[in-house]
């Protein structure tokens, strides 16, 4: 029972310091709002509600962990729940979280939940953008595959198959938009560095 209840905390935590916090911080220092969705029919605005559910589902899954009786209805994969995966889940949703805070904090002023197109903020290549293109999209997707491993189950693996494609949509947006913005400087990042790794 306390596995449960530490990875519904782990949870709440992770939600505040990666997406929260760094928003605060933004603002605090630049006045802007990190914040970019809106509430139209666009694309990005899509991925925005799809992005939503998906952390609901999340949230749902370790929620309802909590209570056997209901968990079984989310059709648990047996034959993964076992030991060493179960470890290993915890242990990648630790190094995850270690990583998006360092990409985050790597981002400064930088970060956003979005794409902003009223600003040009500063293109990232040193630190874990040198090995990454989207460090914290890489992240979040470990920190996924950990969960799955925790809670193997039906809901767990559509919310790791959906981010996928959903995140492949997004980056490649914001690949779009970056290649604009800062042109050939872009371009040559591109070839040094893989988008995932």
């Amino acid at each position: 029972m306390l596995d449960k209840i530490y990875i519904l905390v782990f949870l709440a935590a992770y939600f505040i310091a990666v997406f929260i916090y760094p928003t605060i911080r933004v603002k605090r220092k630049t006045g802007i709002i990190a914040y970019v969705f809106s509430n139209t029919d666009s694309l990005q605005d899509y991925i925005r509600k799809v992005l939503t559910l998906i952390n609901f589902l999340v949230f749902f899954i370790v929620l309802v962990n909590l209570f056997p009786l209901i968990y079984q209805y989310l059709i648990p994969v047996k034959w993964l729940e076992i030991s060493t995966l179960k470890y290993t889940g915890f242990i990648l949703i630790h190094l995850a979280f270690l990583w998006i805070v360092i990409a985050e904090v790597q981002m400064g002023n930088s970060w956003r939940i979005g794409i902003d197109l009223s600003t040009k903020t500063e293109l990232k290549t040193k630190g874990l953008f040198s090995v990454s293109r989207n460090p914290v999209f890489l992240g979040m997707l470990i920190t996924l595959a950990g969960i799955f491993l925790i809670l193997p189950n039906a809901i767990s693996l559509l919310v790791l198959v959906a981010s996928t494609l959903i995140f492949q949509v997004q980056i490649r947006l914001e690949e779009e938009y970056l290649a604009k913005k800062h042109g050939k400087t872009y371009v040559e990042y591109c070839k040094k560095v893989g988008r995932w790794f």
